[in-house]
């Protein structure tokens, strides 16, 4: 054989041990993206879950504001969601999800001003009213938003 012949075989050699070398580089790397898209996807559904649960708790308990149980369910899930909306909501919410949110976390706060110097009956049962319209109308856009992201029908 020619030095031309032995020179194009040992870089053919290098070339073929290399192909698998590559492939196994790509298929780490989609896989290591396929698992963060994974745990992105459970973490947000539970936080998702949290959100509601706590708007839910929210929600049921400031239909009887003068019972001393509701008003401990309540004060705790507002602590709760408080804590979502500070914390770990802000790295999941899609922009329509957070204009739902930030709208909630202002009503809920109007509510406890508006329940403090305790007026009328019909103002108070309006905002009660809202506030639940405005879980549901959020926990439609939760779902939404993760039929959406895991691109389901």
């Amino acid at each position: 054989m020619s030095e031309r012949t032995t020179a194009l075989l040992g870089f053919a050699g290098v070339f073929v041990a290399a192909i698998p070398i590559f492939i196994g580089l790509y298929e780490y790397k989609v896989n290591n993206e396929r698992d963060f898209e994974k745990n992105f996807l459970n973490q947000q559904s539970v936080v998702y879950d949290e959100l509601l649960g706590d708007l839910g708790g929210i929600s049921t308990s400031i239909s009887n504001p003068y019972d001393s149980i509701s008003q401990a369910n309540y004060n705790l899930a507002k602590f709760n969601f408080n804590q979502l909306y500070y914390g770990k909501l802000n790295l999941y919410q899609s922009p329509t999800l957070e204009k739902l949110t930030d709208s909630l976390y202002n009503l809920i706060n109007s509510y406890d001003s508006i329940r403090i110097i305790d007026l009328h009956k019909e103002t108070l049962d309006r905002m009660i009213d809202t506030i639940q319209s405005k879980v549901y109308n959020l926990s439609v856009e939760c779902k939404k938003s993760l039929k959406s992201t895991y691109n389901l029908q």
